[in-house]
């Protein structure tokens, strides 16, 4: 079977992907841990410090060989054009709205905080809205967007990045995937259900268009390779 990275965006299916192959390269594999950030530190320096350490962390198991590497963590493009030339990658993407909102009811329910406007609607007021609205362009293209970032230049640098992926699957259509992550590894996987949300994603109409705007990034990262 092929070496794999597998980038796991936050709130896209991945997880049962993700365990599927984990079970079929169960001699050699590793997942990038969570939560490794400096406790000194607060907000997003605190996140920019734990993405810090799971992209050593990330080198250090493609120098070790490891065939089947996954996890949150950032695409690197020096390492793909250079220790990881030979790892096939892979990656999974969702309707950017629908990730969006997923991902505020993901933390609502599992990470509480008091700090947190405890509506959506309140939430899209913050700055951490555009942060979490903008993963594919984070992931993708290392930065989010903020009010200085220049998120045209961001989101190209994401669709190139995107376009060196051996296979990019979309939510809406996991069988598909499912296929062809079969033909890339050789193998037949076994279909799991992980991390599944326990109610379906509802996107009030009346902050549609709010979210939409959020995610103009990342909805044209998913548009170019789902049109």
């Amino acid at each position: 079977m092929p070496r794999i990275i597998y980038i796991h965006v936050p709130k896209c299916g991945g997880s049962s992907f993700g365990a599927a192959l984990r079970l079929r390269y169960l001699a050699s594999q590793a997942t990038v841990a969570l939560d490794q950030g400096d406790a000194g530190l607060t907000g997003t320096d605190r996140i920019l410090s734990d993405y810090a350490a799971r992209r050593i962390e990330l080198h250090g198991h493609v120098a070790a060989r490891k065939r089947l590497i996954s996890g949150h963590v950032q695409y690197d493009a020096d390492l793909h054009a250079d220790a990881a030339r030979t790892y096939r990658y892979v990656t999974m993407l969702r309707d950017p709205v629908a990730r969006f909102v997923s991902h505020y009811n993901y933390l609502q329910r599992k990470h509480p905080d008091p700090n947190r406007a405890d509506t959506l609607g309140g939430f899209l007021e913050t700055a951490d809205a555009a942060r979490i609205a903008s993963q594919y362009m984070f992931y993708f293209a290392g930065h989010w967007q903020t009010p200085t970032t220049d998120t045209a230049a961001l989101t190209n640098t994401a669709i190139a990045n995107l376009s060196r992926f051996d296979l990019v699957g979309d939510l809406a259509a996991p069988d598909d995937f499912a296929r062809k992550l079969r033909r890339l590894t050789g193998t037949p996987l076994i279909r799991l259900r992980r991390n599944v949300a326990p109610l379906p994603v509802t996107i009030p109409p009346t902050l549609r268009a709010k979210i939409e705007a959020l995610c103009a990034p990342d909805i044209a990262i998913y548009q170019s390779q789902f049109p």
